[in-house]
């Protein structure tokens, strides 16, 4: 089990907020800022300061895109999808779930 939580650790998703931000967008390809840090109730430094975490990992991509304002979009990547994938591997080892 300690091997398992070291492998955690090491994860970008490790930390509870980014998992949360992964899990999220798993279910919905892609959000916009604003409905991701309402749904999650993050302000807005708390949740840009994570999303650069995991875009600097290659986890969440960020852009742009227009409408009737610009809006900030954010989603999970194919490298994202992989490691949470990972991460709950680890999660279902460490309580013992098959």
């Amino acid at each position: 089990m300690i091997e398992e939580l070291a492998k955690l650790s090491k994860s970008p998703l490790g930390n509870p907020t980014r998992l949360a931000i992964a899990l999220y967008l798993l279910s919905r390809e892609r959000a916009t800022f604003a409905s991701l840090r309402k749904a999650l109730k993050l302000t807005s430094g708390n949740l840009e300061f994570h999303l650069k975490a995991l875009e600097d990992s290659g986890i969440v991509r960020t852009y742009y895109g227009f409408g009737k304002r610009p809006r900030k979009f954010v989603e999970i990547t194919d490298e994202g999808v992989r490691e949470l994938s990972e991460v709950l591997k680890i999660l279902r080892e460490v309580v013992g779930d098959d």
